[in-house]
């Protein structure tokens, strides 16, 4: 599609989640970082965005730390919750649509539970391109426990993927479990991992958080049951057990903490185990920089895959990291065993402590390994070089789109 240079493109960009806010103090990280990554790289790339993010427009008690218990804090209050995510998404596709709908080339959204703003603007003939991270008609449920109308989510779900002109999924995987559940063509989907930004990661200038002296694995991110921390727990005790120095340090809040703290204790760990808890958003990179590794070891969901693109990766790798994965799709494509971080199977303990094995004996090669990964990203993994993948691909499936439609017209049209 070919574009006059000396005009902007335009980008609405759409996110109906009330918890999924850009605000510094913001309790969830990860959809932060995705946003402003997004938002930051069309900018660079010369559009010009105009963001309805609901999650900027709230209180702000309802976007900083223990706004996640207030919405999982037993069935009633979770209900409520649901209702007024309901009631939001109704009102707020309108105002949306009253503030951007005459403004805006593409809206493109980040998908939430219970809601979708971008359906108003595919109607009247705005491209809506829609982003999903995970199933949430199955992961609020079964894994995060922050949906009591499960039933109404899922249809809802299912119609926005149905109803939108592109779905962005951030795994292989994730686009299998989408195009089975919802019954659409593979061809609307593109399938766009997360990337980082290389800015705010960047190892230069950053004065590191170093919490311990001897060598460090370090985690960032929410702490759900799926990041594997109890895996690592019982690996580094029998490491240590076996005389091998290492210390661990967690960034981070979430449902699994307390438990995950206790059983630190009960491993005997409470020296050489750190749970620092959320940090703000710009102390993270000095927390990376204090790691010797970084850790993403995601284990498999009760549906039976792992259909996460774990930001942690590519921040970790960004700011000069070598990183211990499990070894899910992500990890596989971007991760070179032994020179820029170490593989294992997901659940096998064993493995895992043959992957620390290797990375402990490796010290001294590490900070070369990690100037190896961030080579890496600069390369092929910026939320800059995921923006042009994406504008290049969305204009070529409009195009044929566009081409398909007048074609249709073409062979209507009487003799």
């Amino acid at each position: 599609m070919e574009q006059n240079a000396s005009v902007k493109r335009r980008l609405g960009y759409l996110s109906a989640a009330p918890r999924s806010s850009t605000h510094p103090d913001a309790e969830v990280g990860g959809p932060r970082s995705h946003m402003l990554g997004v938002m930051r790289a069309f900018e660079v790339l010369q559009w010009e965005v105009k963001p309805f993010i609901v999650g900027d427009r709230v209180p702000l008690s309802w976007v900083t730390a223990g706004s996640e218990r207030a919405v999982t804090g037993g069935f009633l209050r979770t209900l409520v919750s649901d209702i007024v995510r309901l009631n939001m998404g109704a009102l707020n596709a309108r105002r949306a649509w009253q503030e951007l709908g005459q403004q805006v080339d593409w809206v493109y959204e980040r998908r939430a539970a219970l809601q979708s703003l971008g359906w108003i603007f595919t109607r009247h003939g705005i491209p809506w391109i829609l982003e999903t991270n995970s199933p949430l008609f199955y992961e609020s449920k079964a894994e995060r426990k922050n949906v009591v109308l499960s039933r109404l989510e899922r249809w809802l779900e299912i119609k926005a993927y149905q109803d939108c002109d592109i779905l962005i999924c951030v795994t292989e995987a994730l686009k299998e479990i989408i195009v089975r559940e919802a019954d659409i063509s593979p061809e609307k989907i593109i399938v766009l991992p997360n990337g980082v930004n290389t800015s705010i990661f960047n190892p230069e200038g950053q004065q590191p958080k170093r919490i311990f002296d001897n060598f460090t694995i370090g985690f960032v991110g929410v702490l759900y049951a799926w990041q594997g921390i109890e895996d690592l727990l019982v690996a580094l005790h029998d490491l240590r057990t076996d005389g091998l120095d290492m210390s661990l340090v967690v960034v981070g809040d979430g449902q699994m903490r307390t438990e995950w703290e206790a059983l630190a204790q009960k491993l005997g760990l409470s020296n050489n185990v750190k749970f620092v808890g959320q940090v703000p958003w710009n102390e993270v990179p000095a927390y990376i920089a204090g790691f010797d590794m970084g850790y993403s070891g995601h284990v498999k969901l009760q549906i039976g895959k792992m259909y996460h693109s774990p930001l942690k990766i590519y921040e970790y790798m960004a700011m000069g990291k070598p990183v211990l994965a499990s070894a899910f799709e992500d990890a596989q494509r971007v991760l070179r065993e032994g020179e820029t971080g170490f593989l294992f199977q997901s659940g096998d303990r064993q493995e895992l402590k043959s992957a620390l094995i290797k990375a402990y004996k490796s010290r001294t090669a590490l900070p070369e390994m990690g100037r190896q990964a961030r080579e890496e990203i600069l390369l092929n993994h910026s939320w800059i070089a995921r923006v042009q993948t994406l504008i290049k691909t969305v204009d070529q499936i409009l195009e044929l789109k566009k081409q398909q439609s007048d074609a249709n017209v073409v062979t209507l049209s009487p003799d």
